[in-house]
């Protein structure tokens, strides 16, 4: 089904009512098309004189020599992505690297770890952009995602590949075979949860193609897989059903190189982020309990927090949001306060957004962008900070900017890793800072 009136037909029918209306009728609609003025509101100034709703109109300055980044750019990163994710972008500014604005009282202290596209190797940089260590391992294969243990260690995965542990001094503790994909989150005492895909012919969704489905695989610190649990089959049992039935037009139609059925196979959910709750926050409400997850299946264009255990093992959704507001959404995450970050992709049209949205409300709460100038196509990330500033990899560009509540950058960092003839800075996947003291190895 690829209409709005046909979604809301299957929706009544599998009485999904209530799921709707949270989904499409929230007080917080945020929608990345022009408003009644036009461009003026997206190009507005740099954000001091934000509005009561928190919203910033994202940053104008500190970008020279990025002509040909954006929106301005699309054609040409589609030539160079036309066979997937796309691994740099064309960058007019390409020997500017490192960290190119950092106001120090006003940026977060702290060191910054990130890898960058295809490469299997991590670093730990400062505030000034000093490498402070480094991990690699040449012959694994390029590292997707890389979660730092406060031991040094790192965790973390080779698309379709495998799950991975490597001490503070690169050495490999153990490998787990799976088509890990994207993102996995490890919980205090040491289980990791990733995502992974298995692929089964499922003739409702396509009779030619076999489907592929995104599920949770538990392992023990030790890397021995401990659980498993399907996505698809969570959301095919819950009132949500009926996002279902959008992914293969609408992925089409927004992101051509992000059709479903690129690989043969279709890929209905393409999950991208998992995050467990350590239950912290569990009396704000009970959707906050330790052990719910937060997820992203990007092509129902939604983030949902899952009970895992529930259902006889398959799962219960317990809040959803973001049918009509969100375009290709990455890495929702949740704040202290209790609220949710998400990087709201869009498209070439619309250019990319931060949204800040209260899950007990539905309310959207602070927003940064969008902007010409800021547009990530197809990954992005974003973290809430402890001085209140948010820190946004703009993954695809290579960019990592920290930004105030009112959108100023504080602090920005360019990928180093460039093909200088080319003029491509890669990508990264997301940046992370930590307190130097939550590091318990020598740096």
């Amino acid at each position: 089904m690829s209409t709005r009136s046909n979604l809301i037909g299957l929706a009544v029918g599998v009485g999904a009512v209530g799921a709707l209306v949270a989904l499409l009728m929230g007080t917080g609609v945020v929608s990345l098309k022009k408003n009644s003025e036009g461009d003026e509101h997206a190009a507005a100034d740099d954000g001091e004189d934000a509005s009561s709703k928190g919203k910033t109109s994202g940053r104008k300055r500190g970008r020279k020599g990025r002509k040909n980044k954006g929106r301005s750019q699309s054609e040409t990163v589609k030539q160079l992505s036309s066979m997937g994710y796309v691994d740099g972008t064309v960058d007019a500014d390409v020997e500017r690297s490192g960290v190119v604005i950092n106001l120090e009282g006003q940026a977060q202290p702290g060191v910054n770890f990130y890898s960058s596209r295809k490469q299997a190797k991590a670093q730990l940089i400062d505030m000034q952009g000093v490498v402070l260590h480094e991990w690699k391992s040449p012959g694994m294969g390029g590292w997707q995602h890389v979660t730092l243990m406060p031991d040094g260690s790192i965790i973390g995965l080779i698309k379709d590949k495998k799950v991975f542990k490597v001490d503070k001094d690169s050495n490999i503790e153990w490998t787990f075979q799976a088509r890990a994909h994207h993102d996995l989150d490890v919980t205090e005492d040491g289980r990791i949860f990733t995502l992974a895909r298995v692929t089964r012919m499922m003739p409702k969704y396509d009779e030619k193609h076999p489907t592929v489905d995104d599920i949770v695989i538990e392992l023990s610190a030790q890397g021995k897989e401990l659980s498993r649990f399907s996505i698809l089959e969570m959301i095919e049992k819950s009132p949500y059903a009926f996002l279902l039935g959008d992914t293969d037009a609408l992925t089409a139609q927004k992101i051509r190189r992000a059709n479903p059925r690129r690989n043969k196979e279709y890929d209905i959910l393409h999950s991208n982020h998992i995050e467990v709750f350590d239950g912290a926050l569990a009396d704000k409400g009970p959707i906050f309990a330790e052990g719910n997850m937060l997820l992203s299946p990007r092509n129902t264009h939604t983030i949902m927090i899952a009970k895992p255990n529930a259902e006889g093992g398959t799962g219960e959704i317990v809040w959803a949001w973001g049918a009509s507001q969100l375009i290709f959404p990455h890495h929702p995450t949740l704040t202290e306060a209790g609220t949710i970050l998400v990087f709201n992709n869009g498209d070439d049209t619309t250019g990319s957004q931060v949204v800040e949205v209260d899950p007990l409300t539905n309310d959207i709460v602070w927003t940064y962008g969008p902007t010409k100038e800021f547009f990530s196509e197809t990954r992005g990330s974003n973290f809430r900070l402890d001085n209140g500033n948010t820190l946004i990899t703009e993954s695809d560009t290579g960019y990592v900017f920290e930004v105030t509540p009112a959108g100023k950058t504080v602090w920005e960092f360019r990928n180093p890793h460039v093909d200088k003839k080319k003029k491509l800075r890669m990508a990264i996947w997301r940046m992370f800072r930590f307190a130097p003291e939550d590091l318990k190895f020598q740096f």
